[in-house]
């Protein structure tokens, strides 16, 4: 047996045992880790995917209005991350790499661009959070 195949079907069995609870997190963290985007997984009793919400909304229908929605959302998270300190330049360069390709009307490549971009500032907002929640735990003793 592939050592690949041998981590899902022992973490399936360890789920099934009730040895092994993961959140639905790690479990996508996983799937996505092994099989890529687009895989169907179930977690919870119900069957998941492991495509990132950014890029089902890049799945939309490539026209104006949608890439111009998906650029917007990614400003609007890029701007609050740098609100509050914890903005990466990656949301920025692709954003405007967006732009330029809605303005010459490659609204899939806008749109998948915009879905990068509206990823990344998602991060840096998981990261800014994450480091709220901890900070002590960087303090030395």
């Amino acid at each position: 047996m592939k050592r690949k195949m041998l981590v899902p079907a022992v973490v399936t069995l360890l789920h099934a045992q009730g040895l092994y609870a993961a959140s639905f997190e790690q479990v996508f963290n996983e799937q996505r880790a092994l099989y890529g985007k687009g895989h169907e997984f179930s977690y919870g009793g119900k069957i998941h995917t492991t495509f990132h919400p950014e890029e089902i909304e890049a799945m939309a229908e490539p026209n104006a209005a949608n890439a111009r929605a998906l650029i917007d959302g990614a400003e609007a998270l890029r701007v609050e991350s740098a609100a509050v300190g914890y903005e990466w330049r990656g949301p920025a360069i692709y954003i405007r790499q967006a732009r330029e390709a809605l303005a010459a009307g490659r609204y899939q490549s806008a749109m998948e661009l915009a879905a990068r971009a509206k990823y990344l500032a998602r991060m840096s907002l998981k990261q800014y959070r994450n480091a709220e929640a901890n900070w002590q735990r960087a303090v030395p003793e």
